[in-house]
């Protein structure tokens, strides 16, 4: 019996090789996942799991299928987990776990209001034929007649091989009753049910796809893929984060070793319990150096997957193909379960808790897992608070453990955390080493960044490097035109996958350039040294982050000039990003320390002055926890995938210059460079584009009226030749 055929060539699973090989994936997911009998509150679960393995595809031994199979047909509307389903209620087995097992394999492929369209669909059909009219069996399927067709002298043989002796096989229709509850608006199913119901249902379609996709073994993270942190001698911090058996909230300056507090963390955790790490930056760019460093210290691409929006431009460069794998293939194997150590925005997490398509699989892949937060106070309020109502759920429903570490947290926030996630362990840099990590002097510069021009061109013929930040992207491209200098890189959100990958791997190879312009995009995480930087004014918090890639790894001495200079100018466009309150304490905060040396152990202090407290939004709690009680399994929720692209996702807009080449790539099949070509914009500035008529629609592509260039990405200046075409 075939499980699988692709007509054309040779290729082909019988049932046997694909249970077989889904059977290995099984094996390697006990070792990989270990607690979930106990986070599934399954006691057999391993058990139950094998049998759904082996019966989830024996509705394929129907003739209509296999006739599918050789190229004998060119379709077979008839569900084959509908069949599969309806041979397995035959086992002797306890009601619960049949109908945990029966529920799971109905689900692997379609969700339950798909198959009751399908089971109408076949009902219709019945009547008619009851009725004496004239129906095409063939074409107008109904499950009896189907059932009949199945194999059962070969499907006995087949059991058999995996010690399962089956008697008589009675027509059990498994459809409407499994599913009736499940479909309602508000299913009457308790809480311990929907999650036992989640696990199973979702290791099924893993162990599937796995199988499918010829991945057999779902890796883990061994202790001595932790070699690489013997190199380090352990700051006192990092050796007590290591330690910890508890979630952790790391308090320690830029520089000082986060990232390797944070592995050795999850070293210990693993140590314990094998699980899944998700390490969780904001950015993009911070996001593709984690991974180069992370692929370098495991000495392994496999070991480590990458998700974001963007994730498919950098996997393309950064990884290799096996023989025969596509590029589609390598992308799937990053959203698989099987690779342990993924890199993500908090974004890809939170996606899960709107009901978006695999959430079962998702919430099993989150399970018991190990959460690494950087700067997690850096998003939006809202959703600040929706990350940490959704940690806390975790915590409750899935038993993650969870690290958060911060070099700019007030105290309140701080405090909000502990007491919402129960963060008993914080862990802060001992005085000693912030007395002794002296390595910024401020200066506050009179005037706009504009009026920095000729002082950075100075520091430049000095043979100083240099960083410039600015609060726009368009003022960061405005400055990057008039600083006159040849080794200069612009970094920002506006660029195209294609130059923005170009840019990072000069960024990080041996010769970065000398003038680094850029956002906030050059904020966190990233592993960059330079000499000296000129910012605008911003939050304290975001000013400490830009400091923090100036002298990074290297001593200060008090007698060098500055190396960190604010623009004292508080220009009317930075309160579209920033609150001006905050910007004028920050200020003043700043003036405070004027030309003298950051001592890092008044930051705290610094930014309490800064930051006033906010109350939780209750209403933002109640509505949800509101939306976490109504995920259930089995069901498609598009409305909530709807809202989840509204808030968080942006849009995509073709450059009018690159349209010519986005058309010849899309001719010439290159459809990753095509996709490459397309810059990220957030749907405010969308609106903002269709309102002053710079946007239009091209083959379902959105085509906007603005300049482009690699130097400095896309312009607010209108492409006059566009409006001539």
């Amino acid at each position: 019996m075939l499980a699988k055929r692709f007509c054309g060539n040779d290729k082909e699973v019988t049932l046997k090789e694909h249970v077989d090989d889904m059977l290995k994936v099984f094996e390697s997911l006990k070792i990989a996942f270990p607690f979930l009998p106990k986070t599934s509150n399954i006691n057999d679960f391993w058990g139950l799991l094998r049998l759904a393995i082996i019966f989830h595809d024996l509705g394929k031994c129907t003739s209509g299928f296999q006739e599918l199979m050789v190229c004998e047909r060119k379709s077979y509307p008839f569900r084959h987990e509908w069949i599969s389903c309806g041979v397995f209620l035959n086992m002797p087995l306890q009601e619960e776990q049949k109908i945990l097992i029966a529920n799971a394999i109905l689900a692997h492929h379609k969700d339950f209001l798909e198959l009751k369209k399908r089971y109408k669909q076949s009902e219709v059909a019945k009547k008619d034929f009851d009725n004496g009219e004239e129906i095409n069996i063939k074409e107008d399927l109904f499950f009896e007649n189907e059932f009949k067709s199945l194999n059962f002298n070969w499907i006995k043989l087949f059991l058999s091989n995996y010690g399962i002796n089956f008697g008589s096989v009675e027509s059990i229709n498994p459809l409407p009753n499994l599913i009736k509850e499940w479909i309602k608006d508000e299913p009457n199913i308790d809480e311990q049910t929907k999650f036992k119901n989640i696990f199973l249902s979702a290791t099924l379609s893993i162990c599937d796809h796995n199988a499918s996709a010829g991945i057999n073994k779902i890796a883990i993270l061994e202790n001595s893929n932790f070699d690489f942190l013997k190199k380090f001698m352990p700051k006192t911090h990092q050796i007590k984060c290591w330690d910890s058996s508890e979630d952790v909230l790391l308090i320690a300056p830029t520089g000082s070793g986060k990232t390797e507090s944070a592995i050795g963390w999850i070293k210990s955790q693993l140590q314990k319990e094998q699980s899944r790490v998700f390490y969780i930056l904001p950015f993009t760019a911070s996001i593709n150096a984690m991974t180069t460093r992370m692929i370098n210290n495991f000495e392994s691409d496999e070991l480590v997957g990458l998700l974001h929006g963007k994730a498919k431009f950098f996997i393309d460069e950064k990884y290799e193909k096996k023989d025969g794998q596509t590029l589609s293939d390598l992308i799937d194997t990053h959203k698989k379960i099987n690779r342990p150590f993924k890199i993500t925005t908090p974004y890809q997490v939170l996606k899960w808790a709107f009901g978006v398509k695999g959430f079962e699989k998702g919430l099993t892949e989150l399970s018991n897992s190990c959460l690494v937060f950087d700067e997690i106070h850096i998003y939006d309020k809202e959703i600040f608070q929706r990350i940490l109502f959704f940690l806390r759920w975790l915590q409750i429903h899935l038993k993650v453990k969870i690290f958060i570490m911060t070099a700019t947290m007030p105290s309140f926030l701080q405090k909000m955390m502990a007491e919402i996630l129960g963060i008993a362990t914080t862990v802060r840099a001992d005085d000693d080493l912030l007395k002794n990590l002296i390595r910024h002097k401020i200066k506050i510069l009179e005037g706009n960044i504009e009026a920095q021009i000729n002082f950075a061109s100075q520091l430049l013929s000095e043979g100083k490097s240099l960083i410039v930040v600015c609060n726009t992207v368009a003022k960061a491209q405005e400055i990057y035109q008039k600083i006159e200098f040849e080794d200069k890189l612009l970094l920002h959100s506006r660029f195209n996958a294609r130059d923005r990958t170009s840019k990072e791997q000069i960024l990080y190879s041996n010769k970065k350039p000398k003038l680094l312009i850029g956002t906030q995009a050059i904020e966190v995480s990233l592993d960059i040294d330079y000499d000296a930087i000129i910012t605008e004014l911003a939050p304290l918090d975001s000013l400490l982050q830009r400091f923090g890639r100036v002298f990074r790894k290297r001593s200060f001495s008090e007698n060098l000039p500055p190396n960190c200079y604010v623009a004292n100018s508080i220009e009317k466009r930075f309160e579209k990003i920033y609150d001006k309150q905050i910007l004028e304490k920050t200020f003043i905060e700043l003036c405070a320390i004027d030309e003298q040396l950051l001592d890092e152990s008044k930051i705290q202090s610094m930014l309490d002055m800064i930051y006033m407290p906010f109350e939780i939004d209750d209403n933002l709690n109640i509505a949800f926890s509101e939306m976490m009680d109504s995920l259930f399994p089995f069901k498609a929720y598009e409305e909530n995938e709807e809202k989840f692209e509204r808030q968080f996702d942006g849009v995509q807009v073709l450059p009018y210059r690159l349209v010519d080449e986005f058309k010849q790539n899309k001719v010439d099949r290159k459809y990753l460079d095509a996709e490459k070509l397309l810059i990220p914009v957030s749907s405010k500035f969308y609106k903002f584009l269709l309102g002053n008529g710079l946007a239009y629609f091209d083959d379902k592509n959105i085509v906007a009226r603005l300049d482009y260039c690699q130097d400095r990405g896309l312009l607010i200046e209108i492409d006059k030749d566009s409006f001539f075409a």
